[in-house]
């Protein structure tokens, strides 16, 4: 089974932004030239997600509020504890809330390729979530098929 694999890099501008990547996901299917199988987009950060949902600007302000009410930026982090902990790298961000939220939303999805194109539902797109940004950032895209 023949593998395509392409990193895709993304620039986020805001702490949390969910960044809608359905068409870079796509360019690589389409460049893969795989007809049927899987692909599975990957994100090596843990401070960010990559998670499918509807592209509606209120339902982004719905999902923002959820995760800062299960996660909130006030609430003490014992990632936050730079005295006590071990392995505290120059500049590092206050972020264990960015953590906390990356690890409920998950790092990776897979979507079936069926005709060369994403099997997507009809209101489905494939999002890069941010949690700790603005920054530069990268996520993976592996393609599983036959051409």
């Amino acid at each position: 089974m023949p593998t395509f694999f392409k990193t895709i890099e993304v620039t986020s501008k805001k702490q949390f932004e969910l960044i809608d990547v359905t068409s870079q996901v796509a360019e690589a299917v389409a460049t893969s030239g795989q007809k049927n199988g899987l692909a599975v987009i990957y994100n090596p950060h843990t401070t960010a997600s990559i998670r499918l949902t509807h592209n509606e600007p209120m339902l982004m302000q719905d999902i923002m509020k959820m995760l800062y009410r299960t996660v909130p930026l006030e609430e003490s982090y014992g990632h936050d504890l730079f005295e006590t902990r071990t392995e505290v790298e120059v500049n590092e961000r206050s972020n264990g809330h960015s953590h906390v939220k990356s690890f409920l939303l998950g790092s990776s999805e897979t979507v079936p390729i069926q005709d060369g194109k994403l099997s997507l539902g009809k209101r489905q797109s494939i999002f890069f979530v941010e949690c700790d940004g603005g920054r530069k950032r990268d996520f993976m895209v592996i393609i599983y098929g036959e051409q």
